[in-house]
């Protein structure tokens, strides 16, 4: 039994690390794909994958869980709270959510390719040059 809560311990952990690791930005602009914006619609549409909030709600939900009890009932109480925190993290990350947009953007070798970006759109306009990097467009 110490093995299997050492190994969901370190399974949150890891699953945290590798969450914390991710970015948005691309230190190197090499794998960006160059083009113009053809239209910028607001949306309801929501970005696919799994959000922070469901992510670190599951996890810290777990651990909180894991304090609880001893044997079986420590299990279902981590197992329980890995659940429920997952749930809370998720509504929590919708509602901080900003708008999404959805990004017609035309690349230089004449494909169309549609992003849905949270956040504002203020900084881009039709007809702007951008770089989309990590599926996220920006100005060029």
């Amino acid at each position: 039994m110490k093995k299997t809560k050492a190994l969901l311990i370190a399974l949150f952990a890891a699953t945290l690390l590798v969450a914390g690791c991710a970015s948005n930005s691309s230190a190197n602009d090499n794998t960006a794909e160059l083009g113009v914006i053809k239209s910028i619609n607001k949306t309801n549409e929501t970005q696919s994958g799994v959000n922070v909030g469901t992510l670190i709600g599951g996890v810290l939900g777990g651990l909180a869980g894991h304090q609880v009890g001893s044997g079986r009932g420590n299990t279902v109480a981590t197992v329980a709270g890995a659940v429920g925190g997952a749930v809370i993290g998720t509504e929590v990350d919708k509602n901080a959510n900003s708008q999404m947009f959805k990004i017609g953007v035309k690349l230089r070798d004449g494909e169309m390719v549609t992003v849905n970006q949270k956040g504002s759109a203020a900084d881009l306009h039709v007809g702007q040059r951008v770089k989309i990097v990590d599926g996220e467009v920006q100005p060029a």
